[in-house]
């Protein structure tokens, strides 16, 4: 079995990605920009900034991308609060059976870490989640690998002994480029496309991933 179960936040542990899409409609509506459900599903697993910059130049539109993403996450929060957070199917059984093995389970997120503590308070996994990497842990983000390569040194672990999940192209990049072993959950990224990213198994649900084995 893995000594580390390497855990990405939004849309694996979490179903947050409609709750992102909401609270981006909501934000870019306020400067002029429908997004499309592409647009949308194109950025899981990236950064808010890059997609806002990208946004500005395809709709010829000025603004202050760090400003932007800052209210988003504040229109972000306040959604959590309105809807609450419900954790991915199969996250509990996933968890306890860690528990059971002795396998450390560590986030590791694209998120800063005040919304990440948000989403995990809502969903009632922050105390059982209390090692995490987040955005301002590095200086590079997924696809790049320095999240995952970040954990490992953090735990002590070879990539090698740890098992990443992961929702997106862009984190089972990350993950493989580490040197670690990739496990995908499908949902709005198709199984072929993660795959074809580097997922070494692909399930419907995270309990799907049980019995881990080496």
């Amino acid at each position: 079995m893995p000594a580390a179960l390497l855990l990405d936040l939004d849309g694996t542990l979490l179903d947050t990605e409609p709750l992102h899409f909401e609270a981006h409609r909501r934000f870019l509506a306020s400067v002029g920009i429908k997004p499309s459900e592409a647009d949308l599903i194109g950025n899981i697993g990236k950064g808010d900034i890059p997609f806002y910059q990208e946004l500005m130049q395809q709709h010829s539109v000025i603004g202050d991308a760090v400003a932007w993403v800052a209210e988003k996450t504040r229109l972000l929060l306040g959604i959590y609060g309105e809807q609450g957070v419900r954790k991915q199917p199969g996250v509990d059984d996933l968890l306890d059976h860690a528990w059971r093995h002795g396998i450390t389970c560590m986030v590791v997120t694209s998120s800063e870490r005040s919304l990440a503590i948000a989403a995990l308070t809502a969903a009632g996994l922050a105390r059982r989640l209390p090692m995490r990497i987040c955005r301002e842990d590095t200086q590079r983000h997924k696809p790049h690998p320095e999240p995952y390569l970040l954990a490992c040194v953090r735990l002590a672990l070879p990539a090698s002994h740890c098992l990443v999940v992961e929702d997106s192209p862009s984190g089972v990049a990350a993950g493989r480029t580490a040197g670690c072993r990739v496990a995908a959950l499908a949902g709005h990224i198709a199984s072929a496309d993660l795959i074809r990213a580097g997922a070494q198994r692909v399930v419907s649900r995270l309990d799907d991933l049980l019995p881990l084995e080496p």
